[in-house]
């Protein structure tokens, strides 16, 4: 059923870069994707496509931020199972994950058009960029099946930490994105559909890829005796767990990222140049955060496993190894957005006003690595407790202040209030899980591997 917990390595730097570098290689090549998007989009010479790109990715992240919980949901009971010992159960989360997202993608896409109206009027962005990001998005729905069936093999692979297999999924996907993007954006004109297009087909590719691999896991991890049991699959008292999960992830995740959408439509009632501007800035977001986010899966994996076998010193050893080596990637991270941000803002876009206003509030956004590192953190460590309460209230409480702060912030210092609010979010989300973070070393040190295994 797998290796005694006495026989598991120790919590090394070491140990926590090697599961940690394979995500950071994969997440690396993920805003890559959206970087070389906008960055072909916004040397065509036009503020509007680049607007339109901005508010059409916002919308569509939206809704994926939203059910990533698909993803977390995934992860934390696959590691506790596997730190329990009980491979039938880690088997079974797959399972059940990828039927849940099944059902989620149909109505997804069947509701797309309602979904984007709704999405655009939160923007205020001028009438030829919402007609055309409301294109992008009606194409990329074409893809919500495997968006979102990708999350639960993801999510799969790092409770095992299997982490190179999410490298391998990635990197398929970001290959066949970009070179389609290439196709059909500058080999055959098609503009912004191009790009839609391109991202919703690299998806389809991607998740082939991670079955496939998923596939050979379960043959050599399965039981004797393992068969697919429709029953347990279905059993009420393991969906009514599982479910409850999801729904405080689900809720915290629609707060996470509507702020973020929050934060894009700020800059869209400082017009299309401001906007266009902050959708290549939100780039050094995207990128440091998905560098970080490999310690962060680190410490969801090795939390989530030490909280399964019952262990306190092994989760206070992950999260300390862990956090010491963000905080070091994220200083590095942030002096080198620093020192090449100006030429990044150059190779961006040609169009002289919105680069002039993104060196504005350049700063603002290269310093992003140090005061995201702890949230993107201790997120890792909660994900990997299955704390869905915790999560849930954290992000209640922090949208509460951010929110109207953000809008005083914007009215009084323009884009500088938005980026500086922006701050203020991330810290937030950080204080109120290391509030929170004693209860789980309580829960750890006090129940048996058993009780703490989830389904």
């Amino acid at each position: 059923m797998g290796a005694p917990l006495e026989r598991e390595p120790p919590i090394t730097y070491a140990r926590v870069s090697a599961i940690a570098l394979p995500v950071v290689l994969s997440n690396g090549t993920a805003p890559l994707q959206g970087a070389i998007d906008t960055a072909i989009i916004g040397n065509l010479g036009s503020e509007v496509l680049l607007a339109a790109v901005a508010i059409g990715a916002a919308m569509f992240s939206l809704i994926l931020g939203v059910f990533n919980f698909l993803q977390i949901g995934t992860s934390g009971p696959t590691a506790q199972a596997l730190g329990a010992q009980i491979n039938r159960r880690v088997i079974n989360v797959m399972i059940r994950g990828l039927l849940l997202a099944a059902v989620i993608a149909l109505i997804l896409f069947f509701s797309s058009g309602m979904i984007a109206r709704l999405g655009l009027s939160l923007f205020e962005g001028s009438d030829e960029a919402e007609a055309l990001a409301a294109r992008y998005f009606t194409i990329r729905a074409y893809g919500f099946p495997a968006e979102l069936g990708n999350y639960v093999v993801l999510g799969w692979f790092t409770g095992q930490a299997m982490t190179r297999r999410m490298f391998e999924m990635q990197l398929v996907i970001s290959g066949v994105n970009i070179a389609l993007t290439l196709l059909l954006v500058l080999g055959l004109g098609w503009g912004i559909t191009g790009v839609a297009l391109g991202t919703a087909l690299a998806s389809y590719c991607g998740l082939a890829y991670g079955l496939w691999r998923a596939r050979q896991r379960c043959v050599e991890i399965a039981p004797s005796d393992y068969r697919l049991d429709w029953s347990r699959l279905l059993d009420r008292r393991e969906l009514t767990q599982a479910m409850s999960l999801n729904r405080d992830i689900f809720i915290r995740s629609f707060l996470l990222v509507f702020c973020l959408m929050w934060m894009t439509r700020l800059g869209s009632t400082l017009g299309d140049t401001v906007l266009a501007a902050n959708g290549i800035l939100m780039q050094f977001l995207h990128i440091s955060a998905a560098a970080l986010d490999g310690f962060a899966i680190a410490t969801e994996t090795l939390v989530g496993q030490a909280i399964g076998a019952g262990s306190r010193s092994r989760l206070r050893r992950a999260v300390i190894v862990s956090t010491i080596a963000a905080l070091v990637l994220a200083m590095i991270l942030s002096i080198a957005a620093t020192a090449l941000g100006d030429p990044i803002i150059r190779g961006f876009t040609n169009v002289a006003a919105v680069r002039e206003a993104a060196d504005d509030v350049l700063l603002w956004a290269t310093f992003l690595p140090l005061i995201g590192v702890l949230s993107y953190q201790f997120d890792g460590v909660f994900f990997g407790a299955a704390d869905g309460p915790s999560m849930r209230n954290s992000m209640v409480l922090t949208a509460l202040v951010y929110l109207p702060l953000s809008w005083w912030m914007t009215a009084d210092f323009g884009n500088h209030g938005v980026w500086g609010s922006f701050w203020v979010f991330l810290l937030l989300r950080a204080l109120f899980l290391i509030l929170r973070y004693p209860m789980l070393e309580a829960r750890a040190s006090s129940a048996t591997p058993s009780d703490n295994a989830t389904v």
